[in-house]
C-alpha cells in the first residue's frame, strides 16, 4: 500500500469511525460539540504510534510509592513501578488477585439492575428479561440468556454511585497512581463496562460486533484498561489475548484501525499473550495494542473492562472525569 492510498484510507476511516462513535455513544449529551473534533483528531493523528509514543510515563508519581503497596482490597502486594514499566514495555502487566469478598461484592453490583445495552440485540427482547431475577442463581440466569440467543451482554456501571465497592478499587491509591503515572496526567476519564460472554454458536457478523476478531482501540490520546475476571477463565470460556509490543509499533498492514484475522496476526507477529485466571484475577492492558477476546467454547465469561483515558471524553452518563491532586 503506497503512502497516498494509506493516508486516504486513514482519513476516510477516521471520518467514518468518528461519526459512528459520536452517534452510537451520544457523545454530545455528555460532552460538548467540540468532542466531535477531538475524536476525529484522535482517530486520525493518534493512529500514528510515533505521535502517541511521545506521551511517556511519569515515573516520579509511582516513585513516591516505591515500596510494595498492601491494602484491604488486593490479595497481594503490588509493586506500582513494575506495573507501569510492564505496561510501557510489553503493553500489559502481570496478573494479580482481588480479595474474595471484594470480588463477590462487585459481581453482585454488576448483575444488579436491567440497564444493559440493547442496541446490538434483537429488537423484540424485553429489557427486564436481561436482568437476573430475584433469588435466581447465576448458572440458571446464564442458561436463560442462552435460551434467548444472547452471545454477549454489556452495560456500563454507574461510577457516580460512591457507595460501590468497585469504586474502592478504581479510586484506590494504587490504581490511581498507576493511571496518573502511565498517562502522565492528573486529568482522567474513567468508564467501567460489565461483559457477559456466552458459549453460543455465532455468525461472522456477530463475532465482529462482539470484538472477537483481532483489533486495536483508539479512544483517547493515551489510555489503558483494567480487566477483572468475575469467574474462572480458561482457554474454553473466552480469555483475553494481546499481541506484545503492538501498543508501540505495528506492522504497516495493521496500522489502520480495522479487524484482522488470526492468520494475519500469526504471520506478522511472533507471539501472543493469553490471560487465564481464577475468579478475581485482574491485569492492566494498553489496548492501543492489538488484542481480542476469544469466543467462549464452553461455559461463560464474566468480566469488567475499566478504561482510564487521558483528558476528558465521557462515553456514557455513567463515566466519571476526575482531576486528581
Amino acid at each position: 500500500m503506497n503512502t497516498t492510498i494509506f493516508f486516504s484510507k486513514l482519513f476516510l476511516d477516521a471520518c467514518r469511525d468518528t461519526y459512528k462513535v459520536y452517534n452510537y455513544f451520544g457523545l454530545r449529551k455528555n460532552n460538548n460539540f467540540f468532542v466531535f473534533i477531538k475524536i476525529f483528531m484522535i482517530k486520525f493523528f493518534y493512529a500514528f504510534g510515533k505521535l502517541r509514543n511521545l506521551i511517556k510515563p511519569n515515573f516520579d508519581i509511582v516513585d513516591k510509592n516505591k515500596e510494595n503497596s498492601k491494602s484491604l482490597i488486593f490479595n497481594e502486594e503490588i509493586n506500582l513501578i513494575n506495573q507501569v514499566k510492564q505496561l510501557d514495555y510489553y503493553g500489559y502487566s502481570n496478573t494479580h488477585f482481588l480479595k474474595d469478598e471484594v470480588v463477590n461484592d462487585i459481581l453482585k453490583e454488576s448483575l444488579e439492575f436491567d440497564n444493559f445495552d440493547v442496541k446490538k440485540l434483537k429488537t423484540d427482547l424485553d429489557k427486564k428479561d436481561l436482568a437476573i431475577y430475584e433469588n435466581e442463581s447465576l448458572d440458571v440466569y446464564i442458561k436463560r440468556l442462552n435460551s434467548l440467543g444472547i452471545s454477549r451482554l454489556t452495560k456500563t456501571i454507574n461510577l457516580n454511585n460512591n457507595n460501590l465497592t468497585l469504586n474502592r478499587i478504581i479510586f484506590s491509591d494504587e490504581i490511581i497512581n498507576i493511571a496518573k503515572s502511565y498517562l502522565n496526567t492528573n486529568k482522567i476519564s474513567i468508564n467501567a463496562t460489565f461483559f457477559i460472554s456466552n458459549s453460543i454458536e455465532t455468525s461472522e457478523k456477530e463475532k465482529y460486533k462482539n470484538a472477537q476478531y483481532f483489533h486495536w482501540d483508539n479512544d483517547f490520546t493515551k489510555f489503558f484498561k483494567l480487566y477483572i475476571y468475575l469467574n474462572d477463565v480458561d482457554l474454553d470460556n473466552g480469555p483475553h489475548i494481546f499481541v506484545p509490543g503492538t501498543h508501540k509499533s505495528k506492522k504497516k498492514e495493521n496500522r489502520l484501525c480495522r479487524l484482522f484475522s488470526d492468520e494475519n496476526i500469526n504471520q506478522n507477529y511472533k507471539e501472543t499473550k493469553t490471560f487465564l485466571g481464577k475468579k478475581g484475577t485482574f491485569f492492566f492492558v494498553d489496548s492501543y495494542g492489538i488484542h481480542k477476546g476469544l469466543a467462549p467454547k464452553k461455559n461463560y465469561r464474566l468480566m469488567l473492562n475499566i478504561h482510564f483515558g487521558r483528558g476528558k471524553i465521557l462515553y456514557s452518563s455513567n463515566d466519571r472525569f476526575v482531576e486528581f491532586n
